[in-house]
């Protein structure tokens, strides 16, 4: 049987370091503490010295710079019981061997998706290009495993017709056998896949049961072990990443109900009810945070279901600053309020025209995405970006909420008190004839603190500029509405 398996190396690496970007050159391992002693479960590329089982001890001892996390399990289970879903949309055959490991039956889809390279890429396509997945294909399992090891990220790999050949050469290690019977193998001398293969069937279970007969048909490329298909739950979930962590319930809610409005929105629930809903947030140094809500009555719209999430989310919310939500509509129906299900949803019309507007607008002015839905999280906060988000209305573009106003970066020459003197726009600098007014903050418990000193000055030759000293960086800003 043809089977593709999926293979996300380093997952909970690159679940972090999508978190924290300053991951990705620093030196960090994952530690689990669920066991009789921590040991390291993975680690960034830069602890390159470090293996995984080991103590955060012996990790320190090889790179004394090394940065140590505590495992946040949930979340990791959550991206990857995601990918297993949006898997299912290309296959109904989905089996999860492993966190980070999946094995999709491909047998028969090729004609459906015009060819395998058209069936590769919508596996790959399913995937979030941040967990660089890797693809191998073969008659088996074990044979489709092994290539899948070989396979660059984003790439893939496919077994040949001749599966014992291209095993020869493979470590032992790749076997889904007992760590002690592949202990025993390497004792032996038996060091890769053709060595195993070359032995006797006999010798093997001889030495080491019925382990060593299995480990003599994987390495000869003979898998027959059925693929386990996950229950298929039909699903739709929408993600967002905020530009800020931040503790807001305010902002919380607000996003919430943007996703649900594009959950709602998608081609597949129109007509239908969602009978339960799970949110979940990546938190910043915290555990991630999820809840699941059960409807009693299904609800057919994002008004309804945002009705009975907010007050629960009033009761029970997430108490560290949010970096990352997710809305997961389950349980689909079709059956609920069929009658209202004949009349046209207006407002679901008007939304479906804007977006093909924005799809139809010309590459120069979409910038991205071709509409934005422009949100009020905290109007009260005194650093300008935190004050709105904007939102792309198709969530099919992939892109992320962004503050409407973003500070640019900008030279300044200062008087002997620090106060500007004259500031450069594009490569001509600007005298100030006036500081019109000046003001203060320092917000020092954020998750990311900031400490401004702003300016509204008068120039000479133009309009009024808003400045502002970022007492943190030491750098001046503009900020421009």
């Amino acid at each position: 049987m043809r089977i593709a398996c999926v293979l996300i190396t380093h997952l909970r690496a690159k679940i972090e370091m999508r978190r924290r970007p300053d991951l990705i050159d620093r030196p960090a391992v994952i530690v689990a503490r669920g066991q009789k002693r921590p040991v390291v479960v993975d680690h960034s590329p830069a602890a390159s010295r470090i293996s995984i089982g080991m103590t955060p001890e012996q990790a320190l001892s090889q790179q004394a710079d090394t940065l140590i996390l505590e495992a946040d399990e949930p979340t990791y289970r959550s991206v990857f019981r995601q990918t297993l879903t949006a898997l299912q949309e290309v296959s109904d055959q989905v089996e999860e061997a492993d966190i980070g490991t999946a094995y999709v039956r491909v047998a028969g889809l090729d004609e459906m998706y015009g060819g395998e390279d058209a069936l590769v890429a919508a596996l790959h396509e399913a995937i979030p290009d941040y967990l660089q997945a890797r693809i191998g294909i073969g008659e088996g399992k074990f044979p489709a495993f092994a290539a899948a090891t070989m396979s660059p990220p984003l790439g893939v790999t496919t077994v040949p017709s001749d599966a014992a050949e291209f095993l020869f050469p493979r470590s032992v290690d790749l076997l889904p056998i007992a760590e002690g019977v592949r202990f025993g193998l390497r004792r032996f001398g038996l060091r890769t896949l053709g060595d195993v293969a070359t032995i006797s069937e006999a010798a093997l279970v001889d030495q080491f049961g019925t382990e060593g007969s299995a480990a003599w048909r994987l390495s000869r490329g003979n898998d027959d072990n059925p693929l386990i298909p996950l229950a298929y739950e039909e699903s739709i979930l929408e993600r967002m990443s905020l530009p800020f962590a931040s503790s807001s319930l305010q902002l919380v809610t607000v996003t919430v109900d943007t996703l649900l409005k594009r959950a709602y929105a998608a081609p597949r629930m129109r007509g239908r009810y969602a009978g339960a809903v799970t949110l979940h947030c990546l938190l910043l140094n915290a555990p991630a945070w999820e809840r699941t809500l059960r409807f009693k009555q299904p609800a057919g719209s994002w008004e309804r279901a945002s009705e009975l999430i907010t007050p629960q989310m009033e009761q029970d919310h997430p108490l560290a600053p949010v970096e990352e939500i997710s809305v997961t509509l389950s349980d689909l129906s079709g059956d609920a309020g069929m009658q209202m299900g004949l009349l046209r949803d207006h407002r679901r019309d008007r939304h479906e025209r804007l977006l093909e507007i924005g799809r139809g607008l010309p590459d120069h002015l979409k910038g991205g995405s071709g509409l934005y839905q422009v949100l009020d999280v905290a109007p009260w906060h005194p650093a300008p970006e935190m004050r709105a988000l904007r939102v792309p209305m198709d969530s099919s573009t992939g892109d992320d909420a962004t503050p409407l106003a973003t500070p640019i970066a900008l030279a300044v020459r200062e008087g002997p008190n620090r106060q500007p003197l004259a500031v450069q726009l594009g490569r001509k600098w600007h005298r100030i004839s006036r500081i019109e007014d000046r003001w203060s903050f320092d917000l020092w418990w954020l998750p990311q603190p900031l400490t401004r000193t702003y300016y509204r000055v008068s120039r000479e030759d133009g309009p009024e500029l808003i400045l502002f000293r970022d007492r943190r960086d030491d750098c001046w800003y503009q900020h421009v509405p």
